[in-house]
């Protein structure tokens, strides 16, 4: 089976997307899998990667498609490689009958705020003549740092959700409900994640010399 994992995050190698996107494809790699990792933003900056990155898709057995939420949808990048790949798909009768999976985190605590862009991504599955297979989602990403075992309580949830999804994934499967409830379990209690958050805003207004305070509105109508 191969797999072909799109990173479809801008900070690349040092982003919770990449960090998610690594220890899915360590799973199905040691569950049989042979597996192509793919960062599109790189890929779509020439004519070269383009082709690539669009052959690959065409290669594939399974797509996985792991990005942050961009205001309540896709990282434009990864949106303009689905339209191309849709546009090659279209009119043609393809060999090619790939699953798509997608994993997506955002930064507000609650996981549901994915639930947009996990149905952008199945109706392109349906549109596409690709098979759906499920989604994980999950609220608090700004907290995933390169390594998954310093969250709060090692990780152990999250990375038991990777393992469970690449197995079932490897052997044909769709995401389990079990895995992607795992997924949406918050990291950490809600209070602790706003006041770590609103501390790196802080941090943020330091470094750059702001003196407004941070609740400042200037377009507000009161």
């Amino acid at each position: 089976m191969n797999a072909l994992i799109l990173t479809g995050s801008p900070k690349g190698r040092k982003s919770a997307s990449f960090t998610l996107a690594s220890k899915l494809a360590e799973g199905l790699r040691k569950n049989g899998a042979s597996v192509c990792e793919e960062p599109v933003h790189a890929g779509l900056r020439t004519d070269e990667g383009t082709r690539r990155l669009l052959e690959a898709v065409d290669a594939s057995d399974l797509v996985v498609p792991v990005f942050p939420l961009y205001v309540d949808s896709l990282p434009a990048p990864l949106t303009r490689l689905l339209e191309l790949v849709a546009g090659r798909r279209a009119g043609v009768a393809s060999e090619s009958n790939p699953r798509l999976a997608v994993i997506v985190q955002c930064g507000f605590p609650e996981a549901h705020q994915c639930d947009t862009a996990v149905g952008i991504c199945r109706l392109f599955a349906e549109r596409t003549g690709m098979r759906w297979a499920g989604a994980l989602a999950m609220g608090m990403g700004g907290s995933v740092g390169e390594d998954i075992r310093r969250l709060p309580g090692g990780g152990k949830h999250v990375i038991r959700a990777l393992d469970m999804t690449a197995e079932s994934l490897a052997k044909d499967g769709d995401v389990p409900a079990e895995a992607a409830t795992l997924f949406a379990r918050p990291l950490m209690p809600r209070w602790l994640y706003n006041l770590f958050g609103n501390l790196g805003w802080r941090m943020q207004m330091r470094k750059h010399g702001t003196r407004r305070p941070i609740a400042y509105r200037p377009y507000s109508q009161e």
